[in-house]
């Protein structure tokens, strides 16, 4: 049977709409919005970044992330420092307090995770990892972007 077109796209977009609501369901049973677990786990993973670049890593508009940034720096979640490089920009790093929130939710972000990953292999789940990143590498290129 023939694949219809665009159906790639639609099967990941079920995905990702299946997916959506119990996740952002366990962030909330926890106090944390999507937004701010996806700023801190891109911040956790590439700290000293900017605004700009925090907002291209979490696939949200950089005004957006201004105001995500702006409520996180007032809950002591994130500090900013000046960037020694270039006087007036402004790096941005996770604090002790938004480590401890990433770590609230861990395990049961992992759960989710394993119910995802429940009908594949050990084996599958790697070949898929490696396909998505490709796919998503494919499309960075498209733009003219490269993934770091």
């Amino acid at each position: 049977m023939r694949e219809p077109e665009g159906y790639l796209i639609y099967l990941i977009k079920q995905v990702e709409l299946g997916v959506r609501r119990p996740f952002e369901e366990l962030l909330a049973a926890k106090g944390i919005s999507t937004p701010t677990y996806t700023a801190l786990t891109v911040l956790r993973r590439w700290p000293g970044i900017t605004s700009s670049e925090l907002a291209r890593r979490s696939f949200v508009r950089a005004q957006t992330m201004a105001e995500t940034v702006n409520a996180m720096l007032d809950s002591g979640l994130l500090r900013r420092e000046k960037d020694p490089a270039h006087g007036r920009q402004m790096l941005l790093y996770i604090t002790a307090e938004g480590d401890r929130m990433i770590d609230r939710v861990r395990d049961d972000v992992q759960d989710l995770d394993a119910v995802l990953a429940s009908a594949l292999s050990e084996e599958d789940r790697r070949q898929l990892i490696h396909h998505l990143r490709a796919c998503r590498d494919v499309l960075l290129a498209r733009e003219g972007r490269v993934r770091v």
